[in-house]
């Protein structure tokens, strides 16, 4: 009889197959793993859409970027530019930074957030710089940075600052009314020029108010016309061509102490007073002494009293524009456009109105339209030299 040969541990044997196989299989997985690393790391990456890039850099400079530079002590401003070069954001330079200094603080600002300086373009006469700023070499913006000057004098065309052209208001004949149009003019949110005739019933609350309202107030300093058609309660106060100097000084003390906020002066009528230069020089010798302006209404072509305010050396210009000869809201309009291009081709002009609601309604809608962007809109003391 043959004997029966039985296998060992089959038990063992199958449990180390099936390591075996355990083994094999994981070394697999790892194998696949490995070569789906490495095609993963070697495949070409999806390169975004400028648009993707454009609009991710912009809200980086527009809000990263943005407040660190503000954090630095760099202040955020407005001032008006051509720049269509994305977004465009201005800041003054701090009083105890120069230029340069101001440079090197933004350079890293702007690097540590993954953005780049394409240009740096500084402005004339040490004012501050533009910079050009790029995120994956695409612009995203610029940044103004201006140094001592007031932004709204300025603008930045071209990529250079320019000072704006700047066009004075004044409004005459204040001091007979508190009307509603009077109160607008005075609580209008804009640099206007108010000049006020002394001696009437509401002369000092004009004055007074207007200066409340951040206005200038400038005397209406009645003078002696051609034609004698005044008003009454004027007479006291009138430069007459047949005054001695002492006369003269006596009424413009009168008219000071009775509008004491005024900082200059301007001629209510005068076609007789302003042509006589012995007079002129009498009133501008009197201004000098009040440390007083002296704009020229020039209501006559004879008039000398620029040309005598400027030989003595006394602050002063000349009438650009009479706004209202004409109340016609198209005629006050074109008076306006004419006042503008003087201004831009002579760097500045004075515009004179009256208190009349045509004129306050045109002024009012020419800058709720922005007629006046590029326009520095100021004081006469802004203008007279």
């Amino acid at each position: 009889m043959k004997s029966i040969r039985y296998l060992k541990k089959p038990n063992k044997v199958i449990a180390n197959r099936r390591k075996d196989e355990k083994r094999l299989m994981l070394a697999f997985i790892g194998v696949i793993g490995l070569l789906a690393a490495i095609l993963i790391y070697f495949y070409p990456k999806a390169t975004p859409s400028r648009t993707s890039i454009h609009i991710e850099g912009r809200t980086l400079l527009n809000n990263t970027i943005r407040n660190a530079i503000a954090a630095s002590g760099f202040s955020e401003i407005q001032i008006e530019s051509d720049n269509s070069n994305g977004l465009f954001l201005a800041f003054s330079i701090p009083a105890d930074k120069s230029t340069s200094d101001a440079i090197e603080t933004i350079k890293p600002i702007i690097r540590q957030r993954g953005c780049a300086i394409r240009n740096i373009n500084r402005f004339s006469q040490n004012r501050g710089f533009l910079a050009i700023v790029d995120y994956y070499n695409q612009s995203i913006g610029t940044l103004a940075f201006l140094k001592g000057e007031s932004s709204n004098d300025y603008l930045i065309l071209k990529g250079q600052l320019h000072r704006k052209p700047k066009l004075a208001v004044i409004i005459d004949d204040f001091g007979y009314s508190n009307n509603d149009v009077i109160k607008q003019f005075i609580y209008l949110n804009s640099k206007l020029t108010l000049s006020v005739i002394p001696g009437h019933r509401f002369s000092r609350w004009v004055a007074s108010e207007g200066k409340k309202n951040q206005k200038e107030i400038i005397i209406h300093m009645p003078m002696e016309p051609e034609r004698h058609e005044y008003k009454s309660g004027e007479d006291q106060f009138m430069i007459r061509q047949s005054m001695r100097g002492i006369e003269v000084e006596q009424r413009i003390f009168e008219a000071v102490r009775d509008i004491p906020e005024a900082v200059g002066m301007n001629n209510h009528m005068g076609s007789l007073a302003t042509a006589d230069k012995d007079v002129m020089e009498m009133v501008i010798n009197s201004l000098k002494k009040k440390g007083l302006y002296f704009v020229d209404s020039f209501t006559s072509p004879l008039s000398v009293a620029y040309e005598v305010a400027k030989v003595k050396g006394l602050p002063t210009a000349c009438r650009s524009v009479f706004l209202d000869n004409n109340r016609d809201k198209s005629e006050i309009e074109a008076q306006f456009d004419k006042a503008i291009e003087v201004a831009k081709r002579r760097g500045f002009a004075i515009a004179i109105g009256h208190v009349y609601p045509e004129t306050l309604n045109v002024l009012k809608e020419l800058i709720n339209t922005g007629k006046f962007a590029g326009i520095s809109l100021c004081f006469a003391s802004e203008i007279v030299s």
